[in-house]
């Protein structure tokens, strides 16, 4: 009877040794490759196979959204700023009636440049009537259908300059503001009547 138990002891405690050294089922891989490590000579084949983990699903790459161009926003055209319109110094108007004709130009004494909306009067000494004009954006000025006869041409002086031509040693006559000119017509066109002036 001693002798079975023994017998039994040693049939036992290799079986033991065995599972202690992890040859047994209940082991995972990870057991089984240290093991394996500690002991070369061990069939490697005995292990189980380590779990396989899938990999992550690859996630195509996503594009950032396309934004539309923003076109910046439609300005109106700006029209260049017009110089302020400067209402007519006098109102033109004639009494007169007749085949001549008398035209000259207001300058600016100290450029030469035209000087527009002065006033120019006519008058005929006689009492056969009187003209006014406005001389152009060229300092120019006309009468049209004026009768023979004799004339005071006057300019209307304006605040802030002062007259330089004509001059009493040219001829210049009293005005009621500044000189003038005083000639007869011969019944011819009366040219170059002009004036000068000086701003201020």
């Amino acid at each position: 009877m001693r002798v079975l138990v023994a017998l039994a002891a040693l049939v036992t405690i290799p079986f033991a040794v065995s599972v202690a050294q992890g040859q047994g089922q209940g082991h995972d891989a990870a057991h089984c490759a240290a093991r394996t490590a500690k002991h070369p000579s061990k069939d490697i084949n005995k292990c189980p196979a380590p779990a396989q983990t899938p990999p992550p699903p690859v996630q195509p790459p996503v594009d950032p959204p396309v934004q539309p161009p923003v076109d910046p926003p439609v300005q109106p055209p700006v029209d260049p700023p017009q110089p302020p319109v400067e209402p007519p110094a006098c109102a033109v108007s004639s009494s007169l009636s007749g085949p001549l004709s008398i035209v000259g130009r207001v300058q600016d004494a100290a450029t030469g440049n035209g000087l527009g909306n002065w006033c120019i009067t006519i008058t005929e000494v006689s009492g056969l009537g009187s003209a006014t004009a406005v001389t152009d954006p060229s300092g120019n000025y006309s009468f049209a259908g004026v009768p023979d006869g004799e004339y005071l041409t006057c300019e209307v002086m304006k605040a802030g300059w002062q007259q330089t031509f004509p001059t009493v040693m040219f001829g210049g006559v009293p005005c009621a503001s500044g000189l003038g000119w005083d000639f007869p017509m011969w019944g011819m066109d009366a040219s170059f009547v002009n004036f000068k002036n000086l701003q201020l």
